[in-house]
């Protein structure tokens, strides 16, 4: 294969136009809490020192000191409930319509995680000279490599459950730093071949 070999495939997500919906709801929500915070937060320290004033003139200085720490609690404790639930529903809106992209380039392979179509995160390069093996995930060969990786998951590196159309799933076991990783990607026939002509033939298990 010559050395500006170049191929581009993505593994979109089978559910898509189901869970972008899930996806905006989630961000909608998340910049419900976030308005919601803000808000809260104004309110917080416009009122501080009315609350600081009241704690300077009370008489009893225990009771006080307790009521001043009850008023705290419960004006920045529900302020940070709201920061921390825009925070989440922003995390996860992420878990909504996940697509991958692969790029096959030279001798290496390049995932990169697509979060809504939109923001694109790069998760792992593959080069050559760090693939062990590659083969079908179905066969018994992949089952294995996973018995051999003392129970550490596979990544699957797509989000479908299995694969659409004519693609299906391949597995690349991937070593970085002496940390054996096995990657399961969702592809057509013609990335497999690009795959195994540009890792070596030799790696490639049909079984």
């Amino acid at each position: 294969m010559a050395r500006d070999a170049l191929y581009e495939e993505s593994a979109l997500c089978a559910r898509a136009q189901k869970e972008e919906k899930w996806y905006l709801a989630f961000q909608i929500i998340a910049i419900i809490f976030s308005v919601v915070s803000v808000l809260d937060a104004f309110f917080c320290f416009i009122s501080l020192p009315a609350v600081i004033h009241q704690y300077r003139t009370e008489g009893e200085e225990q009771l006080t000191t307790f009521g001043f720490a009850v008023n705290l609690i419960l004006m920045f404790g529900m302020l940070a409930s709201f920061v921390l639930c825009a925070f989440l529903f922003f995390r996860f809106r992420k878990r909504f319509n996940v697509s991958y992209d692969y790029l096959f380039v030279e001798d290496e392979l390049r995932v990169t995680k697509v979060f809504n179509g939109r923001k694109r995160k790069h998760l792992v390069t593959m080069k050559a000279d760090s693939v062990l093996q590659i083969g079908y995930y179905e066969k018994p060969s992949f089952d294995r490599l996973a018995a051999g990786l003392n129970g550490k998951k596979t990544k699957f590196l797509t989000s479908n459950r299995e694969p659409v159309g004519d693609k299906e799933f391949i597995y690349i076991l991937h070593s970085a730093s002496g940390i054996k990783t096995l990657y399961v990607i969702e592809c057509r026939r013609m990335m497999l071949e690009y795959v195994v002509r540009g890792f070596g033939r030799t790696k490639f298990e049909r079984e």
